[in-house]
């Protein structure tokens, strides 16, 4: 039992060491805005095939904090680049929560959470702006790039990718429901996606 409980904990490490995105900058991930998912390749992707039954509070955690690192990262950039910022980030961080039925609902609500942002950046993109290169970031370190939104059309934008973020959210409190074990789970990445939307003011 003992030598159970201790390979758990190494194996709760380990994926959560993988959730910490790579270090490696990934061109390919920088496809055009508005494709709400991007196609870089399968750095980090030992949390996202590993079967996972039960939440953990380690990984969890590594969850919240690659939510954190993008709202820090991309609350850094002017208003016209932070919902692009946003459904990439996004995009990379439910590609790596872990499979299974652990976090399986909050990777598919995070990912169409993105593809929506993504919908939205396309109909208001700015093709004339100057993008922007990613800056560094501790937890999500590949290199992105970044394209504006029409800032005339800033404001509806924002609005509409603030009712995303929330419908999210909704989703991951009533996923939530549904199991004791992942309540508390998916109640602190639903609080952390909502602290998203400081960055969704034009």
């Amino acid at each position: 039992m003992i030598k159970s409980t201790h390979f758990r904990s190494i194996q709760a490490v380990l994926l959560a060491g993988a959730l910490t995105l790579s270090t490696m900058p990934d061109v390919r991930g920088q496809t055009g805005p508005g494709d709400g998912e991007s196609t870089q390749g399968s750095v980090g992707s030992s949390a996202a095939s590993t079967n996972v039954a039960v939440p953990t509070d380690y990984l969890t955690s590594s969850i919240v904090k690659n939510i954190d690192g993008a709202r820090a990262e991309c609350g850094s950039y002017d208003p016209v680049y932070r919902i692009d910022c946003l459904r990439q980030r996004l995009a990379d961080i439910a590609r790596r929560i872990p499979a299974g039925p652990a976090y399986s609902e909050a990777r598919q609500i995070i990912s169409r959470a993105s593809s929506k942002l993504g919908r939205i950046q396309a109909g208001v993109v700015d093709r004339k702006a100057p993008t922007k290169r990613s800056r560094a970031n501790p937890r999500l370190k590949q290199a992105k790039i970044y394209a504006a939104a029409k800032r005339e059309k800033l404001g509806k934008a924002m609005e509409q990718a603030r009712q995303v973020i929330e419908e999210a959210e909704t989703q991951l409190l009533r996923a939530a429901e549904n199991s004791d074990k992942r309540a508390g789970h998916y109640q602190k990445i639903a609080a952390a996606l909502d602290s998203t939307k400081v960055l969704l003011r034009s």
